[in-house]
């Protein structure tokens, strides 16, 4: 389940994060509103934030697709705590229409707050619940006594 998880959670974060590029920094003003946003949604994405869904999307695409068992549940529980702690921190410091309340670059807008909760809780309960990278159990009392 977590390497199911890192894969679609690598598509999710990369297109987000090229989708933000694409979009433009909401440090810009374009008719005196910040640009970041798609259509009616005030995402005000910044490029600090773009290279951070970047990253969470290739970190997500290693664990995903290359790395083995333990480690890819310890990436993906990483990235969920992140993504988590993000969502903490952006409830309660959220940004305004005007984008004028950033921390670090970063613009804590209501979608994003709710993609990274969401996100990030699924990907701590994807990680704790895989059972393919649990220790192996030793053999049966059975077969042993044979």
């Amino acid at each position: 389940m977590t390497r199911l998880y890192a894969q679609f959670g690598a598509v999710v974060f990369l297109v987000v994060g090229l989708g933000g590029l694409l979009t433009g920094d909401s440090g810009t003003l374009l008719h005196h509103q910040p640009e970041g946003n798609v259509g009616p949604m005030a995402l005000h994405l910044t490029y600090v934030r773009d290279v951070l869904d970047l990253v969470i999307g290739i970190v997500l695409g290693f664990a995903g697709f290359r790395a083995l068992g333990r480690l890819a549940g310890e990436i993906v529980i990483t990235v969920g705590v992140v993504l988590l702690l993000l969502a903490v921190v952006g409830f309660a410091h959220p940004d305004n229409a005007a984008a004028t309340r950033s921390i670090a670059g970063l613009h804590m807008t209501t979608p994003m707050n709710i993609l990274d909760a969401i996100a990030g809780a699924l990907a701590c309960l994807c990680a704790l619940g895989d059972t393919t990278s649990a220790p192996a159990k030793a053999a049966s009392s059975s077969t042993e006594k044979s």
